[in-house]
């Protein structure tokens, strides 16, 4: 074998990791690009103050039956229904349809049509709004997405010895009951529209009632609003005013904007937050810029000042009658790039932000699939040895170690000591979400994410006194994108495929010392000692923090092979990503 040959053979046999790979060099032009919009609209549930029981779902064919309480003595019919909770895709929104519908299909294309043709209210339904109840006991509401895809639902109310009035705009395009055109939770609908949901102003305002039905709650809708609901068309329900309410108002968050970006109330689990500031905003001081609270209630913060947004913000919202709700605020910031929508060739733009392995083989590379744009990680071999694909946050051979050396696996014994881990960040956010899809050929991938508290910057220039703490973490590794593989304590869950064949992978970030059995035991984040004595070896390790330290680094890593560090991996095992967003 000529010198040559030999040393190329040497270099082969270095690349490798999972999310380590070693043999990339990376380029230096910077192009920094937006994190595109989320696509998700799906509802799962609505829950009203006036309901018996949870409500039938019929999720294929985008329907919800409601059984109400019988109205009090005062009332003839319920005059509107009391929106309590809406369980649907973080960042989307729920809108009253203002049109007349005619015809309500079941066919899925059908459905995407018409939720794009339909005119919504401007303002979105939220917790505590009250809607006018038509005469025929059918509301029509689009949830939209971030990105502005909608999707049309059918909602029916059954109200006690109460019959609905008959109208045209009731029909459906099936033959088929509410109660059999679906398995309740099942959702087999996949969706190819991209058409855009139009909205025209509508009256929005916060309900007084958010209480369980009473008549006291019902009857003091205004006089107004009654003769509105009861004149109402099928298809025309409008959110009303309450008035003079003799309950008290269970005290909430109805809205909420942070430096002008509107955030994503989640009543269920009290949480408030907002996603898509700009990259590196300093999180510490950010203006409370809208506030909006059920009627009568009040809050420990105003709107005008500036808070640390974060850290997070326990916020206690009072009503009169001294009941109280705390809900958590937090603020954060997406990394550049992570849609990996942008490029340059085989590389990831920014590249002052991600790195792969590409410089002898090619691992990572640009894929397209319908709808998506992402990241094809591939492991692969060069005359018999592994090379791992590997997408990360981090610089391949800052120091600038020859082909020679990099190529002698008795001096560099784990290939992570070549590569300088972690990006400047100061967010704190809880999830971490990606869409992938896994073809592992009996491999293992990697997916993770550190949060990291560095008295120094870079690890090049690490110093001894330097200390390197983890903050947070959260880890997926498996050898089957459904995750059916070994058990994976910080995952949330793995969805189904979509129309491109991604599954959507959502973690939760652990604060402190990590979850038990979380694959990070294994792995060499916490090594305090280099296996290489070369001085040219990068120190990445780091030690346990409390999870209440300042964040100052961030580590994501993403592997088609989980042990590439140490040159082990199948060939052709594939991991594409895309679309990678976090949740704060």
């Amino acid at each position: 074998m000529s010198f040559k040959n030999k040393v190329f053979w040497q270099v082969i046999a270095m690349c490798s990791c999972a999310v380590y790979t070693l043999v990339s060099l990376n380029g230096c032009s910077a192009d920094y690009d937006t994190f595109g919009k989320s696509d998700y609209h799906v509802l799962s549930e609505i829950t009203l103050a006036e309901q018996e029981s949870s409500p039938a779902v019929y999720t294929d064919a985008h329907r919800m039956e409601f059984d109400l309480v019988a109205p009090p003595e005062s009332l003839r019919t319920w005059d509107s229904v009391t929106v309590e909770s809406i369980d649907m895709s973080h960042f989307a929104s729920l809108h009253l349809v203002k049109d007349g519908v005619s015809v309500f299909p079941t066919d899925s294309l059908k459905l995407d049509s018409l939720a794009g043709k339909v005119s919504v209210s401007e303002n979105a339904i939220k917790a505590g709004h009250k809607i006018a109840m038509p005469s025929d006991h059918v509301i029509y509401v689009v949830v939209i997405s971030e990105s502005g895809k909608g999707a049309i639902w059918q909602l029916t109310f059954n109200i006690p010895n109460v019959e609905p009035a008959s109208s045209s705009a009731t029909k459906s395009s099936s033959s088929i009951s509410p109660k059999s055109s679906g398995s309740k939770g099942s959702d087999s609908r996949k969706s190819s529209s991209s058409n855009k949901v139009s909205s025209s102003s509508g009256a929005v305002s916060a309900s007084s009632s958010s209480a369980k039905s009473t008549a006291s709650s019902s009857s003091s809708v205004s006089s107004a609003a009654s003769s509105s609901a009861s004149n109402s068309a099928s298809s025309s329900a409008t959110i009303l005013v309450s008035s003079n309410s003799t309950t008290s108002v269970a005290p909430k968050i109805l809205a909420l904007s942070i430096a002008g970006r509107a955030a994503v109330v989640n009543e269920e689990s009290k949480s408030i937050h907002v996603d898509d500031l700009d990259f590196r905003t300093d999180l510490t001081s950010l203006e409370l810029s809208e506030l909006e609270l059920s009627e009568g209630a009040s809050a420990n913060i105003e709107v005008g000042e500036a808070y640390d947004f974060g850290a997070g913000v326990q916020v206690s919202v009072t009503n009169g009658n001294g009941d109280s709700e705390t809900y958590s605020v937090k603020a954060g910031y997406q990394l550049l790039g992570s849609n990996f929508n942008s490029w340059k060739g085989d590389e990831v733009m920014p590249d002052s932000i991600w790195g792969s392995a590409n410089t002898l083989v090619t691992t990572t590379k640009k894929v397209t699939s319908g709808s998506m744009i992402g990241a094809e990680i591939k492991t692969s071999s060069v005359l018999t040895k592994t090379a791992s694909g590997s997408l990360y946050t981090a610089v391949f051979n800052p120091n600038g170690v020859g082909l020679l050396s990099m190529g002698n696996a008795d001096t560099w014994p784990d290939g992570n000591e070549l590569l300088d881990f972690g990006k400047p960040f100061a967010a704190r956010p809880e999830f971490m979400e990606v869409k992938f899809t896994y073809e592992g050929k009996g491999d293992s991938c990697d997916i993770y994410i550190l949060l990291e508290n560095r008295t120094g910057d870079k690890n090049i220039n690490r110093k001894s006194s330097d200390v390197n703490k983890l903050v947070a973490s959260a880890w997926f590794r498996s050898t089957k994108a459904d995750n059916s593989g070994r058990e994976n304590p910080d995952v949330v869950s793995v969805s189904e495929p979509d129309e491109n064949g991604m599954r959507t992978l959502l973690l939760k970030l652990k604060y402190g010392e990590p979850l038990e059995g979380s694959p990070i035991e294994g792995s060499s984040v916490f090594l305090a000692k280099l296996k290489s004595s070369n001085k040219s070896a990068i120190h990445n390790g780091l030690v346990q923090g409390t999870g209440e330290e300042p964040v100052t680094h961030i580590r994501v890593v993403f592997a088609s092979s989980a042990d590439g560090n140490h040159y082990n991996g199948n060939k052709g095992a594939t991991l594409i990503v895309d679309e990678m967003r976090l949740i704060y």
